[in-house]
Order: C-alpha cells, then structure tokens, then sequence
C-alpha cells in the first residue's frame, strides 16, 4: 500500500514526508487499500500524450540559515564589546549568568528536534558579536539567498543591528529574542518591522517549531502543481499574484472534465476494487441508503483521482464536481484528503490552498465545507461530504473519525459519501486563504456532529463554539474554509506566523 501511495497520492513529495507514510500504515485508508494494486497500462495507453509542459516539477528541501548573536563573557568584561556601555564593562540583559552559549546548544537541539519531520537544509552559522561580522553575514545572505534566515539574539543592544540586517537582505527573517533579553517593552525596531517575524518569548519552542513550519510551508507550496478539473482547455497557468504578497508560484494544470471521466470510465471493476469496496463499507458504522454499486464507484473515484495526479504530476486537485452525476469523487477525495493527498470540491482553488497550507503547517487534513451561522447562540455550522477521516497526525496514534455511509446529499443518483462525526470538545480552527492576500484563521471547540433531521446542509456536519467573537459572522471570508483540528491555539498561530513572514493581511480571532 505504501508504494501505491507513493506513486499515486503523493506524487513526488512523500518520500520527505514523515506524516504521509505513517498514515498508511493503520486506518481506513489503509485498509481500503491492502488490495493488490490494479494494472493502469490499459488506461494510459487510450489516453492521449500529456504536453511536455506537465513534466514534474523539481522539488528541493527548504534551506534556512540560523544564526546566534551574542558576545562572549570576556569580551564585555575587558571592555572591547561594541555597545555604549563598553566603558563601563557592563553586561547588560540577559546577562552572563543566562549563560548564552548554553541556551545557543539548547536551541539548536531543538531546531534539529523539530526538523527531523520536515527534512529542511539546516546551516547553522558561526556565532559572532561584532557589527563586522553582521555585515558580513548580511553580504553572504545576499549572495546566498536562503529561503529564510532565523537569528537567535540572546543581546539586549544588539536588538538593533539585527532590524537593521534584517532591512538589507530582503529575505523572509525570524528572530527570537528570549523574555529577559529587554528593557521595558519589546524593541520597537523589530516589534514594528515590516520585514521580519519577532518572536519574543519565554523558551517557546511551538513558536519556533512555527517559524520554520512556515518556511518549510511555503517552500513546498511554491514547488506545487494543482489540477483544476472543469469546463477548459488543457494548459498550463499560474496562482494569480496576491494584491500585497508574492506569487505563490503553484502551478495550474487546467484539465477539461472528459480526462476525468475518461478515466473513471475505464477503471474495471476487478476483484481488486470490489475488495477494497466492502473493506470501506465494513469500516463504516452504518450504511444508510446506498447501494453497493455506488460504495464502488466511490472507490473508483480514488482509484481515478490517483491516475489524474500521476498524468499531471500534480500535488492537489480540484474539481468541478456537482455535475458528475454517478462520477462524483466524494469518497475518494475523503480518503485522499486522510492521508494529506489534498483534494476540494467544486473547483475552489484558494480553499484548496488553504487546504495544502494547513496539511504542511500542521501535519493534518483538513475538511473543506461550507460555512452557516447560529445567530442566536453564535455558533458556527459547517456542512460538506469529503472530511478526512485521518485528522490527527498519525504520528499521535489517535483514532480515525467513526462515521455512516450515506447518500450525497443534494442530488440523484444516490451516489456514497461519508457522515463523520468529530469528537466533542475538540480544538479546532477555520481557515481560508484568498487571492487578494488575505489569510485568517479563527480558533473555537467543536460542539457536536448534529444529526441531519436536527440541522440540515451536507453529508457530514458539524457545530462550533468560536472564541472570542461578539458576532460570529464576522468570521465569514468567502465559501468553502477549511477545518483543521488542532492541539491548542498554540497551533492555530503558526498561521498568523505565516502570514506576517510572507505578508499577507491577517485576520483572527486571536
């Protein structure tokens, strides 16, 4: 099952992708794929060429340099540090009883910690003191260009330099300075800089773990080729640029909707699919008016999507699906979206984005749907039929979400999609990116999975209690967010991490 995800799900990537394997090894996913792996050479053989234009694109690890900033003990105590209190050999805050190059070991073994997921090019740079030495390293970030630079200042007046670097290399900058290492309020020059991300805090390693979440994120994204699936030509384009941020650089195969069925249509119903539809339907807790027919071709829809990814070279589909009548994808984009294969519903790009930042910012799928309000106790409903069933990382061994098998909910045929139920009391967090720059993410507890006779909309559904927001409409950024489920608002500010290090407008809830 592995290999078959491997060269179908994840398209080149996984195999840097510590989450992705470990969700292949147990659940439904899993399990729906434990069946020997079909022959496709009769379907690629009645389809025409792919262009030249959808060769794979190169993916490469993000590189960050880090660098730490102190001076040593002896150096302020004999006078020689460049600071204005030279004269008086004054140490100012932290102070040498912080023991700075013992914090330096610290915080590299953290970093090293945390990139054994991400597999990022760490290059940790010399430690240096001197305003030679800064603009030295600055030259050399210039000419390098990493993807990010992360300073470690662990010196109260060496806040400055550091703004001041960060100006000149005009590259995505995070720098921590630990609580302690100030007087008063933050440094305004790095509290209030357009160019960086401040961190000032107290041993925060999620906000570290954040920052480099972040870079890696984007990395990845800017190495990416989406599917959109609908009424096109078949080309090649690109994300539109943001009013206020960069080019994403994700690239767009646009592929007129006869591929997919093409392809759908000629995926047999061999022993091996119908297996894998009874495994699904086994897992199931209910099945609610469906017929088995439908269950299998919910499985041919994974098994389609899979071919239209590997034809593409892509990372991520969308499409436009509510006309496909017995070819809708629903059980296959759910089980894609569980093992951070991303797929949304009715050709929405930006919340197909937003769906692939959560996947490598948190390690989780995401469950794209549509959003309604209860304005009388300000809660928030959310209905739609492909959630992951995986939406935890399976690194955490946590459960798969139960759920019924039941009609899609809007139209005939009476086609299979899933009815999850989240579990009471989770953290969770509603996000959406959009092309005109604009990132948010909104953090609250789940209430309840309500039954369909109790709130209508979509398959599976979903009610919230948000935090801290007089009129939960306010919320409300456009069709289609996307929920993750979280460990804590910890988590959920990694987004607003990304957002300031790439600068887009944030808007939240905390």
């Amino acid at each position: 099952m592995e290999s078959l995800m491997c060269e179908f799900c994840c398209a080149q990537d996984c195999v840097s992708d510590v989450s992705r394997r470990d969700f292949l090894k147990t659940g439904t996913a899993a399990a729906v794929g434990t069946a020997a792996v079909m022959s496709q050479t009769a379907f690629a053989a009645e389809l025409k060429e792919v262009s030249e234009e959808f060769k794979p694109l190169p993916k490469s690890p993000a590189k960050v340099t880090v660098a730490f900033m102190y001076p040593p003990r002896e150096v302020v105590e004999a006078g020689e540090f460049e600071d204005f209190w030279a004269v008086n050999k004054w140490s100012t805050y932290p102070g040498p009883y912080y023991e700075p190059a013992q914090r330096e070991m610290q915080f590299r073994a953290k970093i090293e910690e945390v990139n054994v997921r991400l597999g990022m090019e760490i290059d940790f740079y010399p430690t240096f003191y001197t305003r030679s030495a800064a603009a030295q390293f600055v030259e050399q970030m210039k000419q390098q260009k990493p993807d990010a630079v992360f300073i470690f200042c662990f010196w109260n007046t060496m806040q400055n330099w550091v703004a001041e670097m960060c100006g000149k290399m005009e590259l995505p900058a995070v720098v921590y300075v630990p609580v302690g290492a100030s007087h008063q309020l933050p440094n305004a020059a790095l509290a209030n800089s357009p160019d960086l991300l401040f961190i000032h805090s107290f041993e925060n390693w999620s906000a570290i773990e954040g920052a480099l979440r972040s870079v890696n994120a984007h990395k990845k994204l800017s190495q990416s080729r989406m599917i959109r699936v609908g009424d096109y030509p078949e080309e090649k384009i690109t994300v539109p640029s943001c009013s206020n941020a960069d080019r994403l650089n994700v690239e767009i195969a646009a592929v007129p909707a006869h591929i997919y069925n093409d392809l759908f249509d000629s995926v047999a119903d061999s022993p091996e699919l119908l297996d894998m539809a009874k495994a699904f339907k086994a897992k199931a807790q209910k099945v609610i008016d469906v017929d088995d027919v439908y269950i299998q071709h919910g499985i041919r829809s994974w098994y389609t999507l899979q071919l239209l990814k590997k034809r593409y070279q892509a990372d991520a589909v969308t499409i436009k699906c509510l006309m496909l009548k017995e070819r809708k994808p629903c059980i296959g984009f759910s089980l894609l979206n569980s093992v951070l294969s991303p797929c949304a519903c009715e050709d929405q790009a930006d919340s197909l984005l937003t769906m692939m930042l959560g996947n490598h910012l948190l390690d989780r799928a995401g469950f794209l749907h549509n959003p309604d309000f209860d304005t009388e106790r300000n809660e928030y409903y959310g209905s739609h039929c492909t959630t992951g069933l995986q939406m935890y990382p399976a690194y955490q061994n946590k459960p798969e979400l139960p759920f019924f098998i039941r009609p899609f909910a809007h139209m005939l045929p009476k086609t299979a999609a899933i009815d999850a139920r989240f579990p009471e009391n989770a953290q969770g967090l509603i996000a959406k990116f959009t092309f005109d720059g604009m990132l948010s993410a909104y953090t609250g507890q789940i209430i309840s999975s309500p039954e369909f006779t109790s709130a209508g909309g979509c398959t599976t559904r979903f009610r919230m209690d948000m935090d801290k927001l007089e009129n939960v409409c306010d919320m409300y950024r456009g069709p289609h967010p996307i929920l993750f489920l979280t460990d804590g608002a910890e988590q959920a500010r990694w987004f607003k991490m990304y957002a300031k290090l790439y600068k887009y407008d944030w808007k939240g809830n905390f």
